[in-house]
C-alpha cells in the first residue's frame, strides 16, 4: 500500500472514530474538501457539522465501528455498522452502509454511499 492509501485510510478512520464517535465536528473542516460531494450532490462543512450533530442528538449513545476498510491510493472502500442503545423512536438498534471515498491532496473529496438511506434493525 502506498503512503497516499495509507494517509486517506487513516482519515477516513478518524472522521468515523472522532467526529461521529466523539462529536468533534471541528476535524470536518480538516477532513472533507470544500469541494466535497455527497452522493452527488455539494455538501459543505457547515452541512456536515449540523448533520453529524443532528444524528448524534437523535441516536444518543451512537458507536460507529468500521466492520472493513481497504484503500488503493485516492479511493477508499469500507463498510460500516452504527450501533446506538436507543433512538427518538425509543427503541435499540443499528444500520450499515458501504462507502467508497475519492480523495484529493488528503482531503475527502466525494463520497458515494450504498444504500443511501440504511434501514434502522432494531436489536
Amino acid at each position: 500500500m502506498s503512503e497516499t492509501s495509507d494517509q486517506n485510510k487513516a482519515n477516513t478512520v478518524e472522521f468515523f472514530m472522532k467526529v461521529f464517535n466523539e462529536g468533534d465536528v471541528g476535524l470536518i473542516g480538516d477532513l472533507l474538501s470544500p469541494d466535497y460531494k455527497y452522493n452527488g450532490q455539494p455538501s459543505s462543512v457547515k452541512d456536515n457539522a449540523g448533520w453529524v450533530q443532528a444524528l448524534r442528538s437523535e441516536f444518543s449513545g451512537l458507536v460507529f465501528t468500521i466492520e472493513a476498510i481497504l484503500a488503493e491510493d485516492d479511493k477508499v472502500a469500507l463498510r460500516w455498522r452504527m450501533t446506538a442503545p436507543a433512538n427518538s423512536a425509543g427503541g435499540a438498534g443499528y444500520v450499515t452502509a458501504t462507502n467508497i471515498l475519492s480523495f484529493v491532496g488528503g482531503q475527502a473529496i466525494s463520497n458515494d454511499q450504498t444504500p443511501q438511506k440504511p434501514e434502522w434493525t432494531p436489536l
